[in-house]
């Protein structure tokens, strides 16, 4: 279960991807985020690569997708 869960399929980019990272860097060792995006979020990637966190990411048949983020 993700410590929060936000569903941010109604927010123009990039505000999605900024309320993620915003969460990550304010996020403590091992707390989870569930967050639910309009598409596949490949930009986001590279800035979750330059964090300390491990995520999965899967396409929902609708073309919106969960990505669950953990920080590390």
């Amino acid at each position: 279960m993700a410590d929060l869960q936000l569903d941010l399929r109604g927010l123009a980019p990039p505000e999605p991807m900024e309320r993620i990272l915003q969460w990550l860097d304010a996020a403590s060792a091992g707390e989870t985020l569930l967050a639910h995006l309009p598409h596949t979020p490949y930009p986001l990637y590279d800035h979750l690569r330059l964090r300390r966190c491990h995520w999965e990411c899967a396409e929902q048949a609708d073309g919106s997708a969960l990505l669950c983020v953990q920080r590390d």
